[in-house]
């Protein structure tokens, strides 16, 4: 189940962000800023605009786990919205953002109007739920290397200008990245370590270029 899954943003130009751009409330939040609280009741689902935002899990003894760190023109907040349960995570700011709050009574004219928007909502809902299926197999049953690898890879939806590109730049730490994969960040530093030896990658302060997303993805099938 090695399978990379290329979580896609709402097109700017889509009859989606369009809508949601037109009723959606305009919100900012600084680094580091709580958006919303696990078990907080859901009465808005997002649309970010621009950075990035970390969903994450808090456990009662305070330790956090990250499932999700979303980029610009991503779907937030949707599950517990549409399914009317508290919010399943919490969601805090990793940079300073731009958001767009959107509930569906303002929402509803528009998916009359255009059913197709119906149907970009309900693709977008779907990717995320296979996107956790994965990241709960790898978390579960892949070995710490390829922990790193796969998320290497997928986080090329997010940074690659384009989606044939073999090479990236990835501006996460090594910290955020075993957050990511719930591994230490000591075997996280190691395996990718391992990986800049190979010629795959090159690390930097705060930076990972990836210059072999081909040999990353045999490894994987390896």
């Amino acid at each position: 189940m090695n399978q990379i899954i290329r979580l896609k943003a709402v097109p700017k130009e889509s009859n989606l962000y369009s809508a949601m751009e037109k009723i959606g409330n305009q919100q900012h939040y600084r680094k580091n800023e709580i958006i919303y609280i696990q078990d907080d009741e859901a009465d808005t689902f997002y649309l970010l605009k621009s950075g990035r935002v970390r969903l994450f899990f808090t456990a009662v003894n305070g330790n956090e786990l990250t499932v999700k760190i979303l980029g610009a023109g991503q779907i937030f907040g949707d599950a517990s919205y549409f399914s009317h349960t508290p919010r399943a995570t919490s969601a805090s700011a990793m940079t300073d953002v731009e958001l767009l709050s959107v509930d569906m009574q303002s929402l509803l004219p528009y998916l009359t109007q255009h059913p197709s928007l119906i149907a970009e909502l309900l693709n977008l809902m779907s990717q995320t739920i296979r996107l956790l299926s994965i990241q709960v197999y790898s978390m579960a049953f892949l070995s710490a290397d390829k922990k790193v690898a796969h998320l290497l890879v997928q986080l090329g939806t997010y940074f690659k200008d384009k989606e044939s590109d073999a090479r990236y730049s990835i501006d996460y730490t090594h910290q955020e990245l075993a957050e990511l994969i719930g591994i230490a960040r000591v075997t996280t530093t190691k395996e990718l370590k391992r990986f800049e030896e190979h010629g795959w990658i090159s690390l930097a302060y705060r930076h990972i270029q990836v210059l072999d997303e081909t040999a990353l993805k045999e490894y994987l099938l390896s």
